[in-house]
């Protein structure tokens, strides 16, 4: 349980193979194997053992080759075809499409509107005119390090914002948070906590001033996924073993703002929303749309909350901790195992705020992770799925 991430060797072998093939659809296994001077069983069992298949390896490498080649325009769609293995461009553009809801060339187009140097100048002034945060909301953010903050003070800054007070009492009577709470009192010191209180005033001020702004599924999945990240730290944290040590109100904090920046991605009025929009329905992985948006945009989901976060004078700590996700997301610093936890739970709550119903990446990472909490992870996150 406390032992480092065990490293992918022949994983990243089979990639570097498919790198280097002209057609990496037609790489077979056994070809694989014969490359590497491995007996078919002993290629098959090492797999195994870093919780991996070659299919499973091969499509995922196909689909970031894809959706890579249409944002970079590095490759012609006809060229593309024949790499990912399809006989003919219809069949391949109506796979896209059906994953995507948009063409391969309308794809590409949308990632060519805009230049790159000008995207972070239009997310700024974006984030720059959000109406200010609500009072209640500032007064929780200005007071919350004070020694004089406990219940009672918090009690006494929402008594007068009804809305946020029926919203606190609301979330705190569901199932996951714990037994139903009386009173207001009870909601906070029971269910929820202060500090989880906080973070939420900020989460549902977004939700309020982007709710002309953004398209009303997204708003609804994202805001649904953020509300749902204590509980899942709550889970997690019990399977990271006890040589991993967080800072449990720091972490808490991470979890339910790291991936706000969707939604300033998403804003009707930045450059290219709409190429976010059949990004987050068509890129599984959280990892994997950060390297293209870094194609695109040059900014990740983690930049982009932090642009956000800054205006709004969040702790400073959260900021370094997103900047250090986005290092280790470009392979600029190595990931330890408290980094591998971190992203592992963005992973599941961006699985949740994009309505994924297909678990099974995420079930074999929490294997190779030790994590054995995974199947009440699943309970949390895909009910119903």
């Amino acid at each position: 349980m406390t032992q480092n991430t065990k490293p992918l060797i022949l994983t990243a072998a089979v990639n570097r193979l498919l790198r280097e093939s002209d057609v990496p659809a037609t790489l077979t296994i056994e070809q694989c194997a014969t490359a590497l001077a491995m007996s078919m069983t002993s290629f098959r069992r090492k797999l195994s053992q870093e919780e991996a298949t070659f299919k499973r390896i091969q499509h995922k490498f196909l689909n970031e080759l894809c959706v890579h080649a249409l944002l970079t325009e590095n490759v012609s769609i006809s060229a593309l075809v024949l790499k990912l293995g399809y006989s003919e461009r219809a069949t391949f553009e109506r796979a896209f499409r059906n994953k995507f809801a948009i063409s391969p060339s309308q794809f590409r187009e949308l990632a060519l509107v805009g230049h790159n140097k000008n995207n972070q100048h239009n997310l700024s002034t974006i984030a720059q005119n959000m109406p200010p945060l609500p009072d209640s909301c500032q007064r929780l953010l200005s007071e919350k390090d004070k020694d004089s903050f406990d219940l009672h003070r918090v009690i006494a800054i929402i008594a007068n914002d009804a809305i946020f007070t029926g919203r606190i009492m609301g979330l705190a009577s569901k199932a996951i948070y714990g037994k139903t709470p009386n009173n207001i009192e009870e909601a906070i010191s029971r269910n929820l906590g202060i500090n989880t209180v906080v973070n939420l005033a900020v989460i549902y001020a977004v939700k309020d001033s982007l709710a002309v702004h953004v398209e009303q599924r997204v708003i609804n999945q994202c805001t649904h996924a953020f509300l749902t990240a204590p509980k899942l730290f709550q889970l997690l944290r019990k399977s990271a073993g006890i040589g991993v040590k967080f800072d449990i109100a720091l972490i808490e904090q991470v979890l339910v703002f790291a991936l706000l920046g969707m939604l300033l991605l998403c804003h009707k009025e930045a450059v290219k929303h709409q190429l976010m929009l059949h990004s987050l329905q068509g890129i599984d992985d959280l990892h994997s749309l950060n390297n293209h948006l870094y194609q695109v945009m040059d900014i990740s989901i983690y930049g982009a909350s932090s642009l956000m976060l800054s205006l709004w004078h969040i702790d400073a700590r959260v900021i370094k901790q997103l900047n250090h996700l986005d290092k280790v997301t470009k392979q600029a610093t190595k990931a330890s195992r408290h980094d591998e936890l971190l992203l592992f739970m963005l992973s599941c709550l961006y699985a949740l705020a994009t309505g994924r119903k297909d678990y099974s990446e995420l079930e074999l990472k929490a294997e190779l992770l030790n994590l054995d909490g995974f199947t009440e992870v699943k309970a949390l996150l895909f009910q119903g799925k």
